[in-house]
């Protein structure tokens, strides 16, 4: 995999990154093409503008409604720990720390990207067996996605169908980040 970070310091105090993923052939079919980082733990809800109200996946659209909404984290709804929280389609997100009015926003400077924020890594997702084993982060992991496999892996069921499966290529994102002071 090819990877390509530009950044911009803008003259707002505002953070621009562009970011180019090139996703050879024998690498095909990954579970995400896209970013992750921490954020404190004192950003207490999201609001995002794309599909909601509720976690959504590329291939689970249909019962999601484009628009904006708000939400606490989600926390893990599942026995076995796996992929969760997912919002699709977003134009921008909003980490908001309620006792101060904080808000730190991502806003797309091109496609809509895929966002998640939540108290665990993928790392720990994958590696307890039941949610006994997971622990809460004292921070969010934001995930910020190009795109995202369909669910499915055909462990329990059938495989992801092709068209929601990552094929090589080109993937790109753009977008600003800024705090806003409350």
């Amino acid at each position: 995999v090819k990877h390509v970070t530009k950044r911009i310091d803008n003259k707002d105090g505002s953070l621009t990154f562009e970011h180019s993923v090139i996703v050879p052939k024998e690498l095909a079919d990954l579970p995400r093409v896209g970013v992750m980082f921490a954020i404190p733990e004192r950003f207490t809800r999201i609001r995002w503008v794309g599909e909601g109200p509720h976690e959504c996946y590329p291939d689970r659209r249909a019962s999601a409604v484009f628009g904006t909404w708000e939400a606490a984290p989600d926390e893990l709804p599942y026995l076995v720990p796996q992929e969760f929280g997912l919002r699709t389609n977003c134009t921008r997100v909003e980490l908001v720390d309620e006792s101060n009015g904080d808000v730190l926003a991502i806003t797309s400077l091109g496609d809509p990207f895929h966002v998640s924020a939540t108290h665990h890594t993928a790392d720990d997702l994958f590696s307890a067996r039941d949610r006994t084993e997971l622990q809460r982060r004292d921070h969010l992991t934001v995930h910020i996605d190009a795109a995202l496999r369909g669910l499915g892996t055909a462990s329990c069921g059938p495989d992801t169908l092709p068209k929601y499966r990552i094929g090589p290529g080109r993937y790109s994102l753009a977008y600003r980040v800024e705090l806003r002071p409350g």
